[in-house]
């Protein structure tokens, strides 16, 4: 015979009942539930305890006992580490870490976003090519904005500036008053370069990141500390306002932008909406925490110059368990460059061709699946090779890793996050379709496919062409009218940023599409009596405008609605980026 058990066998189940509680305690994931399952349990499964309670009828009064031990156990496991799902899922004090976990986070601190150390250092970084006197301004804006025990470090990161910043503007004395630290490029890397560097050195426990022309407001760190100190994933924007060079000095009082959205042919555009969360960065203004600028590794090494960091330090927050936000009362006045002030001129050059592959790097390892449409746009040159047969935009495995480390979530998902912008704004349009003319003409836009130059391009009659993209109207803008604000209360051209503005000149005007629905010369419509009309204010009370042919010579026009027909909506398709979003959503379980 076997040698007896030291331990008594119902010790050990009883033992195994208590299991879960035990572990969930240890975790710091106890439940009262799991604990009231294991105390019902126990009295039955120990013979002395039941036949007390039960006496010889206990298989009788308890059906349960009836099957096997192991059977039960297994039951009771299930119950009581369901509970502490459903509890963990919806106890408010791991809201932010539920939140994470929904967005495919993986790594420490997940359960607590707010970090246990109070973020209070700021470090600001200001990238300076060929800035001269703005430097200074710049850096002595930034000092005066806000208390010195605050300001950690100002670093700047003097990018090939002839003479050196240090033996002009930003003197042994100045850099002893304001804080400053000055790392030195001999030869201008470009915008991403710099910040990267500037930010690798930052010792604070936030870094800022600001133009080296920019006056900000004072007060302007304080909801920076408050937003991220809430949760250190979450990049920080402010309010950008204008800058008077003349005088240092915001004007326009704080009317400004803070908010763009990414485009299929991987570009921004300014937006407005009534929340406070932020789709995509314009650029050069932001906060985030070092320990998440670590964490997502910063900016991407393999891009150059200027332009496109922005959408890949966007996506990869947002995809990755992070969020950026506005911050609603803070305001950096910001000079803009115009071509008409030559004072706002450049005084550094940008290699040709880098924005353009910075933007389709940044498109092509965050798109997934939607990157086939890129091939909409012959600017970005999805398809070239290099010689060796490699994409000319370069290799992505640094992206790819961070994809991987970080667990980030699908570009389907970001876009179905921003559904006010993607589909009540008319990005992802169910249909596109001809608008035609009797006689074969249809409605044509002049411009090339992506954004216009100008902002602004014209449409005209040509023979219909089944092949010709530029044909290819849809729906877009939100509609204001409707009680959800979903789309569309404009006409569009398709795989363009441009919405129909009007007519002029015998042509019908476009102008870059205003998403929000909130601009009244794009509230224009293909009716369904078969009229281009124009929409009332907000679309509650009936226009008598109607774009129009002239007779004879085929002049657009803007004209009384005629009682006739006047235009057919022809060769209707569900575009691609319809079909994959649709796709997406099902196996996201969204649709």
């Amino acid at each position: 015979m076997p040698p007896k058990s030291a331990v008594p066998k119902y010790t050990i189940r009883v033992g195994l009942i208590w299991l879960v509680p035990s572990v969930s305690l240890l975790l710091g994931c106890f439940h009262l539930i799991p604990l009231l399952l294991a105390a019902l349990l126990t009295p039955l499964e120990v013979p002395k305890i039941r036949a007390k309670l039960f006496g010889n009828r206990a298989k009788k009064l308890l059906p349960c006992l009836r099957v096997p031990a192991l059977l039960r156990l297994s039951v009771l496991w299930l119950l009581q580490v369901w509970f502490i799902i459903l509890w963990r899922a919806s106890s408010p004090e791991v809201s932010d870490a539920g939140a994470a976990a929904a967005m495919g986070v993986i790594g420490d601190g997940i359960a607590n976003l707010a970090t246990d150390e109070v973020l209070q250092r700021i470090s600001v970084v200001l990238p300076c090519a060929g800035e001269g006197q703005y430097a200074l301004n710049t850096v002595r804006a930034v000092y005066e904005s806000m208390p010195a025990n605050i300001l950690h470090e100002i670093i700047v990161v003097d990018d090939g500036s002839e003479p050196p910043l240090a033996e002009s503007f930003l003197t042994r004395d100045v850099v002893n008053v304001y804080k400053v630290t000055i790392i030195r490029h001999a030869q201008t890397v470009g915008l991403i370069g710099a910040k990267k560097d500037g930010s690798d050195a930052a010792t604070g426990d936030i870094v800022v990141f600001f133009d080296c022309h920019v006056a900000p407001q004072p007060g302007w760190h304080e909801s920076f500390l408050r937003l991220i100190g809430e949760n250190y994933r979450r990049i920080v924007t402010p309010v950008i306002t204008d800058l008077d060079v003349g005088t240092w000095q915001q004007r326009g009082g704080n009317q400004g932008q803070a908010k763009c959205y990414l485009t299929w042919d991987a570009d921004f555009k300014w937006f407005t909406s009534d929340d406070p969360y932020v789709p995509i960065l314009s650029g050069g203004l932001l906060g985030i925490s070092k320990r998440w600028w670590n964490e997502t590794g910063g900016y991407d090494v393999e891009m150059v110059g200027w332009g496109g960091e922005n959408l890949d330090q966007s996506l990869r927050s947002w995809l990755c368990g992070g969020e950026i936000m506005m911050a609603q009362d803070s305001f950096v006045a910001h000079m803009w460059r115009s071509s008409r002030d030559t004072r706002t001129k450049a005084h550094y050059k940008v290699q040709p061709g880098a924005a353009a592959r910075n933007r389709l790097r940044a498109a092509v390892a965050w798109f997934g699946d939607f990157s086939q449409k890129l091939s909409s746009f012959p600017g970005l040159q999805y398809e070239r090779r290099n010689a060796d047969g490699t994409p000319w935009y370069g290799n992505l495995d640094n992206i790819l890793e961070v994809k991987t480390r970080l667990g980030c979530k699908s570009f389907a998902w970001f876009m179905n996050r921003f559904k006010h912008v993607y589909e009540d704004g008319g990005l992802i349009p169910a249909e596109t379709f001809r608008i035609e003319r009797d006689g074969g003409r249809c409605l044509t836009y002049e411009g090339g496919a992506g954004t216009s130059p100008d902002g602004k391009g014209t449409a005209v009659l040509r023979p219909c062409s089944s092949s010709d993209e530029r044909q290819r109207w849809h729906g877009a803008n939100k509609d204001l009218s409707q009680s959800g604000k979903s789309c569309c209360s404009g006409l569009r051209a398709w795989n363009t940023d441009q919405c129909i503005n009007g007519a002029s000149g015998g042509k019908v005007t476009t102008f870059v599409c205003d998403i929000s629905g909130k601009l009244l010369q794009q509230a224009w419509r293909f009716d369904p009596s078969g009229q281009l009309q124009k929409q009332g204010r907000g679309g509650f009370m009936q226009s008598t405008e109607c774009i129009v042919t002239t007779p004879g010579d085929e002049q657009l026009e803007v004209q009384r609605c005629p009682s006739s027909i006047s235009w057919k909506k022809e060769d209707v398709q569900e575009p691609v980026e319809a079909k994959l979003y649709r796709e997406a959503l099902m196996d996201l379980h969204l649709a």
